[in-house]
């Protein structure tokens, strides 16, 4: 599960390397802060995971709406399946449904696409889903000096920003398409 964890860490990384730097930043602070505090995996982004252990593990349409806004998630299929015939990841705000066969790893905006995953095509097969992801409130107690939003604006807490103004900065840490391409990650040949 650690190798599959940090998979799906170090490939936010790679494609999202500003953002991984905030969520891991932000977590980096809040564990130091409370040595009670545990990563789920050494050396991974994510504060929080997920197991769907089916047999069958189907998700309805929804979003992740208590996750970073413009944060990722980073979902894994497991299991036996024919991903030709069912267990489709499906991006409804996008119009598209995708084969997700077992072992996949996907990177999405869970808080603002709406997704599902299609049903399995036989009772025979298995399904199950690793999701890592972190609540959006993780970092608003980090902005609000690691005190509840209330406690902040209690004691006379003023955001440093406004709310669009944070938004404009979170969605400046998705990166670019050329930004990708320069990194020679990408290439066309």
């Amino acid at each position: 599960m650690r190798r599959i964890a940090n998979f799906a860490s170090n490939s936010f990384r790679l494609f999202f390397p500003r953002l991984h730097d905030f969520y891991e930043g932000t977590l980096d602070g809040l564990c130091s802060r409370d040595p009670s505090l545990r990563r789920n995996f050494k050396d991974n982004a994510f504060a929080c995971a997920t197991w769907n252990l089916g047999p069958q593990a189907i998700s309805h349409v929804h979003t992740d709406h208590l996750n970073l806004a413009w944060g990722m998630c980073a979902i894994t299929a497991l299991g036996e399946f024919n991903p030709k015939r069912g267990g489709h990841l499906i991006l409804w705000d996008l119009r598209l449904i995708i084969e997700f066969p077992p072992g996949t790893t996907i990177l999405i905006p869970s808080a603002i696409l709406r997704h599902s995953n299609a049903p399995l095509a036989s009772p025979e097969e298995t399904r199950h889903a690793f999701i890592q992801y972190s609540a959006g409130g993780l970092f608003r107690w980090s902005e609000c000096g690691h005190q509840t939003q209330k406690a902040f604006h209690s004691g006379g807490g003023v955001y440093s920003q406004t709310g669009r103004q944070r938004w404009v900065r979170g969605v400046g840490m998705l990166g670019r398409w050329d930004e990708l391409r320069s990194s020679r990650v990408v290439t066309t040949q």
